[in-house]
């Protein structure tokens, strides 16, 4: 073989080499990179519902809770105004009632 062709085939081979290290770097760097894109999505995912789960639920169950009372408390005290509404209807109290107000 002619030296110039040899000399041009190991250069050849060496720029072959190089460029498969650079390829196979090219490639891992983009498997990490997507296995760590992967991991940052479900953190972003898990760590919402982790404190909605543990911290938030619980206060939100405590206030739909107190809601419901408030609301049934107000339930109790229409009940409770028609009851005496519909006595002082039927009694001389409201009578009494107005002229206490007159006065």
């Amino acid at each position: 073989m002619e030296p110039d062709i040899r000399d041009l085939l190991k250069k050849n081979f060496e720029l072959t080499k190089e460029n498969n290290k650079l390829l196979r770097k090219m490639r891992r760097n983009a498997l990490l990179g997507g296995f760590f894109k992967l991991i940052w999505i479900a953190v972003i995912i898990g760590v919402p519902v982790y404190v909605y789960f543990n911290f938030l639920a619980p206060v939100l169950d405590q206030v739909l809770d107190a809601a419901q009372t408030v609301q049934d408390v107000g339930g109790k005290v229409e009940v409770l105004q028609g009851e005496l509404q519909n006595q002082l209807k039927g009694s001389g109290i409201k009578d009494l009632f107005n002229l206490f107000n007159k006065q």
